[in-house]
């Protein structure tokens, strides 16, 4: 059995972080100036149309954060949540980039999230050597929870869980993910 490059992605970032983790959780939660989010997971996303709701789908699913902590309790964000499935030379993605307020309660590690943007839906099929391509925009609303464990004064890991929706001109989809959070905090010294 062969790995697959997101495997392989994942056990250097884990392999990176191992000297980090025997000194997690001694650092504060700080959250000032520009902060960086990277998500890479599973999860299942599904479709509704008039005629009822398909079956749930696994699939990879990543996410990229990019915001300002203005307050050590908030922060805002380009956040982008990304579901994709690729079978029987289809490629099939459900994303949503959204404007998103994060807030985190107490001095704990606790982040809960929202955000409201653009949702899109793309699919690329193979026939022969013929490639055809389809893609439709809408709405697109995201909501999540994470917990970080500080690994350094300005790096945390640790579990996130996004929901995402999106808004079609005939249907709807909607994205759960499960993935592993890797959060930079470019704090001043």
């Amino acid at each position: 059995m062969r790995p697959t490059p997101s495997t392989l992605f994942a056990v250097v970032l884990v392999a990176l972080g191992l000297p980090s983790l025997a000194t997690a959780g001694t650092y504060e939660h700080q959250r000032q100036g520009w902060l960086i989010g990277l998500g890479l997971g599973g999860g299942a996303a599904q479709v509704t149309t008039d005629a009822g709701n398909s079956d749930r789908e696994g699939g990879f699913c990543g996410s990229l954060r990019v915001g300002y902590a203005f307050r050590p309790d908030l922060s805002l964000e380009l956040n982008s949540n990304t579901w994709i499935k690729e079978e029987g030379g289809s490629t099939l993605s459900f994303s949503v980039g959204a404007v998103s307020l994060n807030y985190y309660p107490g001095a704990s590690g606790l982040v809960l999230r929202g955000g409201v943007g653009v949702g899109s839906v793309d699919l690329t099929t193979s026939i022969g050597s013929t490639t055809i391509s389809a893609s439709e925009s809408g709405l697109g609303l995201t909501a999540g929870a994470g917990y970080e464990i500080r690994v350094t004064r300005r790096f945390a890991i640790g579990p996130q869980v996004d929901y995402s929706w999106t808004h079609q001109q005939d249907f709807d989809t909607n994205h759960i993910m499960g993935t592993l959070g890797l959060n930079w905090y470019f704090i001043p010294r």
